[in-house]
């Protein structure tokens, strides 16, 4: 199935053609420098040149703040994965049309094997670049000429790179012809959408990777020994935890206090056994030395078809007002149900266990109707005040929500939502609930 999607963020667009113009300019100044031809004049080409070279550095600088801010950086990890069907599609199957090995979609914009190459050119060729070009410039010739270094080297490495460079641009422009259209990718670069095939199950999971790890509601996995070998940014907030490296590698226990350890023993037993926990009332221990209270949700994570080790949410409700220590203790075994609305509120993609929640058998139910079929007349109003919050950048996360199920029937459920952006808009809202229906009950 083929889509049209906002794949070229506007700063990635602006970095991308001022990279290129740069690289062209200083290839072609550089070159006048080497005395290949004569266009600007020997000390005008070297002025251009310099001032190019400094241009290209400080826009380096904003690109690698930019990636890392974003979590761009994450495009250009390496990956043997398809990586010889790609080689294979570029020689041969291009020219047969086969279909290509690889999906583009926003959280994957580069093949296998373009993210190798941008990678070689991000931490060699521009690197080399960069140093040869600063040797070559502010290198002071001593007084005593045999004391000299011999800048023919640098010079001739540097050469190399512009060649290599050069090389890349060249194939770099050849197979942007080689998209739905000879311009598609071009224009795609211009207007930051473009029409690719989807795989929607592909595409579901990545932007559910993407959801957790942007997501209010904490994630964590735990390794079978009781390692934690990764959370989310919204879980290290949780624990008072800045940095990730501080917490991987370190066993659950020091995630609780000797009282509470218990507990989690216990929970871990349970999941390694096969067993399914969510909703469980939890007291942790923070990094810091404070406390905090959260309900917990834990699955087994399968590898081979043996248990590897579990994960799973966990939602703060230190600020749930409304839960008072005795309900706090009652709280209900439950799914951690995943939705996703668009910018007019319609419901676009909802896991299992939010089906179970409102008891609809599946997704076709639901799909594309409005939030307020999931709310009483009376609780809709509360829900877009939530919706609008989002749909304006806020983040909520420990919201207590009445839900109205396919059958009639009520239940209460604690509520995370995140807005989901394209660029720089808001396009809709994602989150988790966890069930608490029968509070009142116990209260």
């Amino acid at each position: 199935m083929k889509r049209k999607t906002y794949i070229y963020r506007r700063f990635e667009r602006f970095w991308h053609w001022n990279q290129a113009l740069l690289i062209l300019f200083l290839a072609l100044t550089g070159f006048e420098i080497h005395s290949s031809y004569k266009l600007f004049g020997y000390q005008n080409a070297v002025t251009m040149h310099n001032v190019a070279a400094w241009a290209l550095l400080v826009l380096i600088i904003f690109a690698i703040f930019w990636h890392f801010v974003t979590g761009e950086w994450k495009q250009y990890i390496p990956t043997t994965k398809y990586i010889k069907a790609q080689i294979e599609y570029y020689i041969t199957g291009i020219f047969r049309g086969a279909p290509h090995p690889t999906n583009k979609t926003v959280y994957n914009k580069f093949n296998p094997l373009q993210r190798l190459i941008y990678l070689g050119l991000k931490l060699f060729v521009i690197p080399v670049q960069v140093i040869t070009g600063f040797i070559y410039l502010f290198y002071v010739y001593p007084d005593n000429p045999a004391q000299s270094f011999d800048l023919s080297n640098v010079a001739a490495v540097h050469t190399i790179g512009a060649f290599a460079l050069l090389s890349f641009v060249v194939a770099h422009v050849y197979l942007t012809t080689t998209g739905e259209t000879p311009l598609s990718s071009i224009k795609a670069m211009v207007t930051g959408w473009e029409v690719i095939d989807v795989d929607e199950n592909e595409e579901r999971v990545e932007h559910l990777h993407k959801a957790v790890e942007e997501s209010a509601a904490g994630y964590y996995r735990l390794d079978k020994n009781g390692i934690l070998t990764d959370v989310n940014d919204a879980w290290l907030e949780m624990y008072k935890c800045k940095d990730r490296s501080e917490v991987i590698g370190k066993h659950y226990s020091e995630t609780r206090d000797e009282k509470h350890l218990s507990e989690m023993d216990d929970i871990f037993r349970r999941v390694l056994n096969g067993e399914t926990l969510t909703g469980v009332p939890v007291v942790r221990k923070c990094f810091d030395g404070s406390t905090g209270k959260h309900i917990l949700s834990a699955n087994p994570v399968y590898e081979d078809g043996e248990i590897a080790g579990i994960e799973g949410f966990v939602l703060n409700i230190d600020e749930t007002e409304a839960l008072s220590d005795h309900i706090y203790y009652t709280v209900r075994n439950s799914a951690a149900g995943y939705y996703r609305l668009d910018e007019n509120g319609n419901i676009i993609d909802v896991n299992d266990a939010w089906l179970k929640l409102y008891k609809y058998d599946t997704k076709d139910e639901i799909i594309g109707k409005h939030f307020s079929v999931t709310r009483d007349p009376a609780e809709v109003d509360k829900l877009k005040s939530i919706v609008d919050r989002v749909m304006s950048g806020d983040t909520i996360s420990g919201m207590i929500a009445v839900r109205k199920c396919k059958d009639g029937s009520t239940g209460k459920h604690i509520l995370s939502a995140n807005p989901i952006t394209i660029g720089n808009k808001i396009v809709g809202m994602e989150g988790f609930i966890l069930d608490i229906t029968g509070l009142e009950e116990d209260a």
